[in-house]
């Protein structure tokens, strides 16, 4: 029922006209460089580099869906519960530091 009133109270040609080339280049290279500091981070406390960089980019995939999406496409389904450790420690920490970054601007 959720799903049903959603679409219909969705307005897509805003949703369409906020979808850019721009846009999209930005997601792009928010994604490309969490993966590149993960990589790079895991490398240099001796994990492994390309699953530290997965589990990095489970942060930009839908919270627990795209952590599944994301490690099954990449078969290391055995790195899920420190991805969804991960995932959600950093959501709280991400509305934790918004709101105090909402409470020194405004």
């Amino acid at each position: 029922m959720l799903v049903g009133i959603g679409v219909l109270y969705t307005p897509f040609s805003d949703l369409v006209r906020a979808i850019t080339p721009a846009y999209i280049i930005i997601c792009i290279s928010i994604v490309l460089s969490m993966m590149a500091s993960g990589f790079f981070i895991g490398k240099y406390i001796n994990m492994y580099p390309i699953e530290s960089s997965l589990v990095t980019a489970c942060h930009s995939g839908l919270g627990g869906t795209g952590d599944v999406a994301i490690l099954s496409s990449a078969n290391r389904m055995e790195l899920m519960p420190f991805s969804q450790i991960s995932t959600r420690i950093g959501g709280a920490s991400m509305v934790v530091i918004a709101t105090l970054l909402l409470k020194m601007f405004s």
